[in-house]
C-alpha cells in the first residue's frame, strides 16, 4: 500500500462524487454515512465479506437504522444502485492508486478529482462533518478551541464560575453570587445558565490542584539547589506567593509557565473527553 487512506476520506470522495453527478443533497449523504457501520463494526474488505452471511445481515440492518436516522428512511432500491454505482468506482481506483493492483474491464467514470495524499485525521474529520452539515441543511455548532478552554483554566478565580457554551463555543464567566457586582447582566446570565442544557461547568481553582502543578514542575527540576528551594516555598506557610518569589529568584519562571500551560492543555483535552466535547486545536 502506497500511503495510508482512511474510511473518512473515502466517504468523502464518494459524497462529492455524488454531487458531482447532480444527484441529490440525500443521495450526497448517504454516501457519506455508507460505511458508517463500520463506527460499530469492524472494517471487513469486501472480498472476505461476501462470505460473511451473518455479519451483512447485522451490517444491513444497522445501515437501516442510520440511514433511517439521519435520512428519514432506508435507502430504495433506485438509491442502492447509485450508491453501489459509486462506491464500486471509488473502490476500483482505490484499488489501483492505493494497492497497485491492475483493475480490470471499463474505466468508471470520475467526476471529481482525486487526491490520495495523507491528511491529518482532524482535517479529515473537520471535511466530514462540513459535508454532513451541508447535505443535511441543520446549522453547525460553532467550534470549541481546545487552547480556550485552556486560556479559562488559567485565568480562572475564587468566587468565580466559568461555562462552556457548547451552542457557540464561547466561555462565559459570571460571579457565584451576582449581587457581588450589582449588575442585572450577571443575574440574568445565571438565569439563562440555569435553564439552558448547553452549558458546561468548567473546573475551578480547587478542582485544578494548580499546587500540584508546581510540585510536579519541582520534580522536572533537573538542578538539585534549584528543586530544593522550590519544594521549600511549596512546604512554607504561603506556598503559591513563595513558590512565585523561588522560580524568579531561580531564573526558572519562564519555563514554568511554559510547563504550566501545556498541563492546562492537556487537562483541557481530558475535561473535553470526560464531558464528550467535541474540540479543534488553533494550530
Amino acid at each position: 500500500m502506497k500511503t495510508f487512506w482512511s474510511v473518512g476520506q473515502h466517504c468523502i470522495c464518494c459524497a462529492k462524487e455524488a454531487w458531482a453527478r447532480g444527484l441529490s443533497n440525500r443521495m450526497a449523504l448517504a454516501c457519506l454515512l455508507h460505511d458508517a457501520s463500520e463506527c460499530y463494526m469492524s472494517d471487513i474488505p469486501r472480498p472476505f465479506k461476501k462470505n460473511l452471511p451473518e455479519y451483512r445481515e447485522h451490517e444491513d440492518a444497522l445501515l437501516e437504522m442510520i440511514y433511517t436516522r439521519f435520512l428519514g428512511s432506508p435507502l430504495t432500491d433506485r438509491e442502492q444502485r447509485q450508491l453501489k454505482e459509486i462506491d464500486d468506482a471509488m473502490l476500483w481506483n482505490d484499488l489501483e492508486n492505493l494497492l497497485d493492483e491492475m483493475q480490470f474491464g471499463e474505466i468508471p467514470e470520475i467526476h471529481i478529482d482525486l487526491d490520495y495524499s495523507v491528511r491529518p485525521f482532524h482535517d479529515v474529520e473537520k471535511e466530514y462533518l462540513d459535508l454532513f452539515y451541508l447535505y443535511t441543511g441543520e446549522e453547525q455548532p460553532k467550534p470549541v478551541y481546545l487552547e480556550d478552554i485552556a486560556a479559562a483554566f488559567e485565568s480562572c478565580m475564587d468566587e468565580w464560575s466559568q461555562f462552556l457554551n457548547t451552542k457557540t463555543g464561547e466561555i462565559v464567566s459570571v460571579p457565584d453570587d451576582p449581587r457581588l457586582t450589582g449588575f442585572d447582566e450577571d443575574a440574568e446570565l445565571w438565569e439563562k445558565i440555569e435553564e439552558s442544557d448547553y452549558f458546561i461547568r468548567l473546573p475551578d481553582q480547587h478542582e485544578l490542584h494548580e499546587k500540584r502543578i508546581m510540585e510536579d514542575f519541582a520534580d522536572t527540576c533537573v538542578s538539585g539547589s534549584t528543586a530544593n528551594r522550590l519544594w521549600r516555598a511549596l512546604n512554607g506557610r504561603h506556598p503559591y506567593r513563595f513558590f512565585k518569589d523561588a522560580i524568579n529568584d531561580t531564573g526558572v519562571a519562564q519555563k514554568y509557565y511554559d510547563f504550566r500551560s501545556l498541563t492546562f492543555l492537556r487537562m483541557a483535552e481530558e475535561w473535553c473527553r470526560d464531558h464528550k466535547v467535541r474540540y479543534w486545536r488553533k494550530a
